[in-house]
């Protein structure tokens, strides 16, 4: 009776040992940043021209802005008009595009965004086709 008795406070105290959740700092704060680094990204805005030549130099483009496909939800890049990177996007698929201007404008581009296509910059690079009329 007495062996039974050790044996199911040993297993009972086995079983809430095994379901604990840690309570060190350490612990969590880890977890957070790891699950922090593979759920959002960076993403810098690449415009080229129809040959696939980068852009140089000023255009007319009003600004960019990403859709999260699932959600419907516009993002924005800072506060600038010319600003073109996008910081701490929640992981998902993009659709890219920019504000057109007068004559001017960007093919918008759908991207799922993925840890492997991070650069050595820590941004992942969309590319426009840029167009003038």
């Amino acid at each position: 009776m007495r062996k039974a008795i050790v044996l199911s406070a040993l297993s009972a105290l086995f079983f809430l040992q095994s379901n604990a959740t840690p309570t060190a700092p350490g612990n969590n704060i880890s977890n957070e940043a790891l699950n922090k680094v593979q759920t959002e990204y960076n993403v810098r805005i690449q415009l080229v021209d129809i040959y696939g030549a980068p852009v140089t130099g000023g255009t007319g483009l009003r600004g960019y802005w990403a859709k999260n496909v699932a959600t419907g939800v516009y993002y924005y890049p800072g506060g600038q008009e010319n600003e073109d990177k996008f910081e701490n996007l929640p992981a998902g698929t993009y659709t890219f595009g920019a504000y057109p201007g007068n004559w001017e404008g960007a093919v918008s581009s759908t991207v799922t965004l993925s840890s492997g296509d991070v650069g050595p910059d820590g941004y992942i690079v969309v590319t426009l086709t840029y167009w003038v009329e």
